[in-house]
């Protein structure tokens, strides 16, 4: 194992995992810190190990504390170049946190230069000039400024990473990359000897990604969204450090269930066109919040509809959030539909459910949860930056099949072409 990843939430995780291993790479996926040996992952033909962590909107302190035993992991398995994976459009605070997990990598590895190379021009994220656009609108007039979360309200990145972090953040433009890798190699040193640290790295299309891998292939430590990952594997492939071995994965004819708590716009009309023809229940955040046989509820409901799988959803629009947020508090009520999701994820995979599909980041960190799998294999992509996942190590050997979709990503059928992969 060459490469290792630390993510900041599972979706964003699976999505650089799948960018990964359609590039040619052979990549496991980790749920948390693993607890198996590293002794035991170097038996395994893997060229990348990606930790799944759930630090986008922790604490600070937390957030870099889970990423440094990451790292550690990630080092003892023999990984020699890293990658701290965020989301493609820069979802954080001015606070962090990707500034400060940033910094405390780098002063780990006892580094002094990385990038940040955020975007994904195939799913519509591009920067230029260090301006990130969303399909063509500035990141603040893209729908992220109304993220509950991590609303997004200055699309200028140099910017938004100087609030962040203690360190100088620079750029490397669309000119200079234009200019090849050597060009991109002589700006980093010239922004090192200015003083700063960080620096942007604008995108405008795919192919970029080879010229910008191949001018930071040598630098140890690098950041961004999935799209980075495009240009990796190559590098490797030509320094003879891919392995030979393929993963496969298995079919699994078990019950399938669709769970959602994204409110992205892109999830929300997901959801519109899946249950016009299946079953689906609505999870409302008043129901969340004070019905406490809300998750018994729910999965009598599912096994009425066991075999045609059904979807189970607590999205909503962005009116309707931002008042029950006022009316519950944000963090509470993000607490409770995530304590939901991971309980009923429990008892399902009790049942005779082993194919689960998940909408939302911070959702899907908690079906992963529920559901006890600790590994996942990367298979074949579904849609740009979702690829289908399995766990070779299921409890009683049981397969589980599992989909993470960040809330932006897939077409508006996605839920249907994600049950077709399994089946």
């Amino acid at each position: 194992m060459k490469l290792g990843i630390i993510g900041d939430d599972f979706t964003g995780s699976s999505d650089i995992a799948n960018n990964l291993k359609k590039s040619g790479m052979q990549v496991s996926m980790y749920a948390g810190i693993p607890t198996l040996l590293p002794s035991e992952i170097k038996k395994e033909p893997t060229d990348a190990a990606v930790i799944a962590l759930k630090t986008r909107t922790i604490p600070i302190e937390e957030a870099i504390s889970e990423s440094l035993k990451a790292l550690s992991w990630l080092k003892d398995c023999g990984c020699e170049q890293f990658i701290f994976k965020y989301c493609s459009t820069f979802d954080s605070t001015k606070k962090g946190n990707i500034g400060p997990v940033t910094d405390a990598i780098m002063e780990e590895l006892n580094i002094d230069f990385t990038i940040a190379c955020p975007s994904f021009p195939d799913a519509g994220r591009t920067v230029y000039f260090g301006h990130m656009f969303v399909n063509g609108k500035p990141l603040n007039e893209s729908g992220m400024e109304n993220h509950p979360l991590t609303p997004m309200t200055d699309h200028n990145l140099v910017r938004w990473l100087n609030y962040q972090t203690k360190n100088n953040v620079g750029l490397i433009d669309f000119q200079t990359i234009s200019q090849g890798a050597n060009s991109i190699k002589e700006k980093i040193q010239t922004l090192k000897t200015d003083g700063y640290k960080y620096a942007i790295v604008d995108t405008i299309k795919n192919d970029n990604f080879d010229i910008i891998c191949n001018g930071v292939k040598d630098l140890p430590f690098l950041t961004g969204g999935s799209g980075i990952a495009l240009g990796l594997p190559k590098i490797y492939k030509d320094r003879g450090l891919l392995s030979a071995s393929n993963f496969e994965i298995p079919k699994n004819s078990s019950n399938a269930i669709i769970l959602s708590g994204s409110c992205s716009v892109a999830t929300i009309n997901q959801i519109n066109i899946y249950k016009e023809n299946k079953p689906s229940l609505y999870v409302s955040p008043d129901e969340v919040i004070n019905n406490e046989d809300l998750v018994e509820k729910v999965f009598s409901w599912i096994k009425d509809n066991e075999t045609i799988a059904p979807l189970v959803y607590s999205s909503s629009d962005t009116k309707t959030v931002t008042e029950k947020q006022k009316q519950y508090g944000q963090e509470i009520l993000a607490n409770k539909i995530e304590n939901f999701f991971e309980l009923l994820s429990k008892k399902l995979v009790k049942d005779n459910f082993g194919t689960f599909i998940s909408a939302g980041g911070e959702t899907s960190g908690a079906v992963i949860k529920g559901l006890g799998v600790q590994e996942l294999k990367i298979g074949e992509e579904i849609s740009h930056g979702v690829p289908a996942l399995w766990s070779p190590h299921s409890n009683g050997n049981k397969p589980i099949s599992v989909t993470l979709k960040s809330g932006n990503f897939g077409q508006t059928d996605f839920f249907e072409r994600a049950l077709k992969i399994f089946s």
